[in-house]
């Protein structure tokens, strides 16, 4: 062997080492940011729920609020058809 090859050959075995060591590192980098980001998706989706939780319990006060008001309208709409006189009866 000449010390061209042998040197070809370190070289070569070297790149190869550093490669295989850089993609060891890369895929423990990609596990932990595949984690990270399960971690990361499953608080947004807690905040998701909180908030639709939260958006439920607005829309059943909402909902109470609406049922109120359509009472109290019908009250009023009593009350204003009792002081306008009924010309129906004025007829009669």
């Amino acid at each position: 062997m000449t010390p061209e090859l042998i040197g070809i050959l370190a070289v070569g075995a070297t790149v190869i080492g550093l490669m295989l060591t850089f993609r060891r590192e890369a895929r423990a980098d990609n596990l932990a940011l595949r984690a990270e980001f399960r971690a990361d998706m499953q608080t947004f989706r807690e905040e998701v729920h909180a908030g639709f939780a939260q958006v439920r319990g607005d829309l059943g006060d909402l909902r109470k609020d609406v049922q109120s008001l359509t009472e109290r309208t019908s009250r009023l709409e009593c009350v204003i058809q009792g002081l306008i006189p009924n010309r129906h009866d004025d007829a009669a």
